[in-house]
């Protein structure tokens, strides 16, 4: 499996607190099934400010201690980045850090709200040449009030220039009843791209997909499952080619928010 969202890297924000629990963390992510990580310290968010040479340094110590370890993984460089209204100038300014340098920025909500104009970003961002990954908006308070703000933003895109990612424990009920419902709602929906385990230590929240797995696949086919935790996160890492899209099947009346938000 591999995982696109963890806060893994020591000292740089609310996730390992140092080298020795991001070591922990990393075994954790091994004994679970995950092979590829990417480190994503939150960035811009008016708590902490990560910059990307910053992030590739820590990057390449942690490497460094895997691979003196014998540790069979790899982390990958990223940032989850908070829609803020100077998000275009930080962009400019070489400020936000794509994952693995690549093209899809991981971007995250205010936890309260939705941000006005947000479609017009990405479309931006797409004309740049970058797609966007959406950050666990199960756990967002206006889109548990409002679940369909997600399929009528999706509308707006095309195949692969939005992505949502919904986090393992959502899925499996310990963020709480109302990101395991949007979750789920989201994830039978066929609105879910990627499940990854927003990983923020060793032992609560820690980095693990197999349980969140087990659990998607009671909800929806198998074969969609392994594709949001292994051969979607594999295209947006390495840049490989996406597997065929399912169809979303839009709960009727959420087309209404579309009138409402947009």
């Amino acid at each position: 499996m591999i995982d696109i969202h963890a806060h893994i890297l020591p000292g740089m924000d609310d996730g390992a607190a140092d080298l020795e629990e991001s070591l922990a963390m990393c075994q954790v992510a091994l004994e679970d099934g995950i092979e590829l990580i990417a480190a994503t310290p939150h960035s811009w968010n008016g708590q902490f400010t990560n910059h990307p040479a910053q992030i590739l340094e820590k990057i390449r110590e942690l490497n460094a201690d895997l691979k003196a370890k014998r540790f069979n993984l790899e982390v990958l460089p990223g940032m989850e980045v908070r829609v803020v209204p100077h998000f275009g100038d930080l962009y400019s300014q070489g400020e936000i850090l794509a994952l693995n340098q690549g093209k899809y920025f991981l971007v995250e909500f205010h936890p309260f709200s939705a941000p006005p104009g947000f479609h017009a970003l990405v479309s931006l961002l797409w004309s740049l040449g970058h797609g966007v990954i959406l950050g666990h908006p199960e756990k967002n308070l206006a889109i548990q009030q409002n679940p369909g703000y997600v399929a009528a933003l999706l509308t707006h895109f095309r195949s692969w220039e939005m992505l949502v990612q919904v986090s393992a424990d959502s899925l499996t009920g310990e963020a709480g009843p109302d990101a395991a419902r949007v979750a789920r709602t989201l994830l039978k929906q066929g609105l879910v791209h990627v499940i990854a385990s927003d990983a923020h230590g060793a032992l609560q929240r820690g980095p693990r997909l197999s349980s969140a797995v087990r659990a998607a696949e009671e909800m929806v086919e198998p074969e969609w499952v392994q594709k949001m935790v292994r051969d979607i996160p594999l295209a947006v890492l390495r840049g490989s080619p996406f597997p065929e899209v399912w169809e979303p099947q839009v709960r009727s009346g959420w087309q209404q928010f579309k009138r409402k938000w947009f």
